[in-house]
């Protein structure tokens, strides 16, 4: 092992993964997935299916049966006459192929949608890669006699244990029984061995599925505990995949800037500058045949005031001093947004002072 791994085995892996890590190890085929469930799914599937079909395929059975032990099938093996037995096999075998196709379709369907339930969908060629160390013997060795394979081990012979235990209680008193079957109809008796295969079938399946929940838990457990990282790890990722912090910082400042001068050029459209005098200075534009109401397009506190207020000045824009407007509309209109419908009094009282200043610039 590495040195590494080493150290990353000491540390303490305390961090979930992150969403990065989880989506890397499905694109590599790595994912929690209980197959003792799929296959239980496939089973009882399996069962449900052969207990609809076998009913529709009753009568054929029994009419081969019927015809297989009425006829000499003896008298019928010389090749120059009707050859009787080759007959009843091929019934067989299409009775049987009715059988077996939608049992084992309902398997590979049912057992396809419990993984896809569990997993999603997922495509990966990852596992199909060559991979040496599955050949080498001494890591095969080491696998087969780690740990996590004699617990593995364990766990299938205690389910070998309760599964035989439950088949045993199941067929006991059926075979203590038997007896008294020979003196049954075949109706009755058909229907007595079909509700004994039928009870014996559940009672498996509830053992197994006892077995499957509990595969399901270990196997999400052990998935998140195999996943957990350092918190060193955990801060390379993050840095990885979201930036340095010192970059990011220096982007959303260049972004900023950017803005910050975009604003600066929309003063230059405004028809007035409201100011605190000195604190809080608020650009407003307002057209009368394009807008409904006017609009913030710059705002700004301290030395960002001082720049609108600056720009306002070089192109001949108006600074109206309102201490109280100023500061309402600093805190209450985003850039860009038109103003409040409470605010429509006291703004065009100051636009339509501007609009007769400019009028008359003459006046005081």
């Amino acid at each position: 092992m590495a040195e590494g791994e080493k150290n990353r085995d000491r540390d303490d892996l305390s961090d979930e993964a992150s969403p990065y890590r989880l989506e890397k190890l499905r694109e590599q085929g790595k994912v929690a997935q209980s197959r003792e469930l799929n296959s239980l799914v496939g089973l009882i599937a399996a069962g449900i299916a052969l207990m609809v079909v076998i009913k529709a395929y009753a009568p054929d059975m029994l009419s081969l049966m019927q015809d297989a032990f009425r006829t000499d099938q003896s008298a019928h093996l010389d090749f120059g006459k009707e050859d009787t037995l080759s007959d009843a096999l091929f019934r067989a075998l299409g009775i049987l192929a009715k059988l077996a196709l939608p049992v084992a379709l309902s398997a590979l369907v049912f057992g396809v949608i419990s993984s896809f339930a569990q997993i999603g969908s997922i495509f990966s060629t990852t596992p199909l890669e060559p991979d040496f160390d599955r050949v080498n013997p001494l890591s095969g060795l080491q696998r087969y006699l780690s740990f996590r394979q004699v617990i593995e081990s364990g766990r299938m012979l205690i389910k070998a244990l309760v599964v035989g235990f439950v088949a045993y209680v199941m067929v006991k008193p059926i075979v203590m029984n038997s007896g008294m079957h020979v003196f049954m109809d075949p109706e009755n008796l058909s229907a007595t061995l079909w509700a004994n295969s039928k009870s014996m079938f559940m009672a498996l399946c509830g053992a197994l599925l006892v077995f499957s929940g509990l595969d399901f838990w270990l196997q999400r457990w052990e998935y998140s505990k195999n996943t957990r990282v350092t918190k060193q790890e955990a801060k390379e990722e993050h840095k990885e995949h979201e930036g340095d912090p010192l970059i990011r910082a220096r982007i959303r400042s260049v972004q900023k800037e950017m803005a910050r001068k975009r604003m600066l050029e929309d003063v230059k459209k405004a028809n007035v500058v409201i100011t605190n005098p000195t604190h809080i200075a608020v650009a407003i534009v307002y057209d009368r045949e394009k807008m409904d109401a006017p609009r913030v397009v710059a705002k700004g506190a301290d030395f960002l005031a001082q720049k609108i207020k600056q720009v306002a000045f070089d192109n001949n824009i108006p600074l109206v001093e309102n201490v109280p407007l100023a500061r309402t509309l600093y805190k209450t209109v985003k850039i860009g947004k038109t103003i409040p419908r409470a605010l429509y009094q006291a703004v065009a009282e100051v636009l339509a002072y501007v609009f007769k200043l400019r009028k008359n610039p003459w006046q005081t």
